[in-house]
């Protein structure tokens, strides 16, 4: 029997993205006692920092990715700082691998986990936190930067919206940056190289 060689991703997918983000977050300190009482809300304005992600995949096929990633966030304006970190797992698919050759390598994807968010303000107030649910979707562009490593590389654009959602407490933001990652194993792509 002949084996089936992926043209475009295969093997480990090892990378990272990360870039600029806006957030907004809001909450009541993770305390039974104090969910619901206005005294405790806190709510922060528009908020600006970083997002980065950190994911170990396996390229299952050359339209499909999946494994375990680490989302961290820190956000920050004069008044408040919220910070934040997810664990959970993220699917890529590249859903126009053979309709749209020029769009082969254009892929929507979603992150899902466990996430932990704090919102602290500069001042006399009180601080939001909560620990529970993370959902992350987003689409990016990816180009081959060549062959090395057994493996080659590719990196491109991203923008990415993510929420981290616990009964005290929650935080949304939108990241635009640059995700870059290493795939493992061979393709048909090499040989034209």
């Amino acid at each position: 029997m002949r084996g089936v060689s992926p043209e475009r991703r295969n093997g480990v997918v090892l990378g990272a993205a990360g870039g600029i983000a806006f957030a907004g977050s809001s909450g009541y300190p993770n305390n039974a006692r104090l969910l619901g009482d206005p005294a405790y809300y806190s709510e922060s304005p528009l908020l600006v920092g970083y997002s980065t992600s950190f994911f170990l995949m396996g390229a299952l096929a050359d339209w499909i990715s999946f494994g375990p990633v680490l989302d961290i966030a820190t956000f920050e304006s004069q008044s408040w700082k919220s910070t934040g970190w997810a664990l959970g797992f993220r699917g890529e698919v590249f859903p126009l691998v053979s309709l749209v050759p020029a769009l082969a390598d254009t892929s929507a994807y979603a992150q899902l986990g466990f996430g932990t968010t704090e919102l602290r303000a500069k001042g006399p107030y009180p601080t939001a936190d909560g620990s529970q649910s993370f959902l992350g979707l987003g689409l990016h562009h990816e180009f081959r930067l060549g062959s090395f490593l057994g493996g080659h590389g590719a990196a491109g654009p991203y923008v990415e919206y993510d929420m981290i959602r616990a009964d005290s407490a929650e935080r949304h933001w939108l990241s635009i940056g640059i995700r870059v990652a290493w795939y493992g194993g061979k393709v048909r792509l090499d040989a034209a190289q």
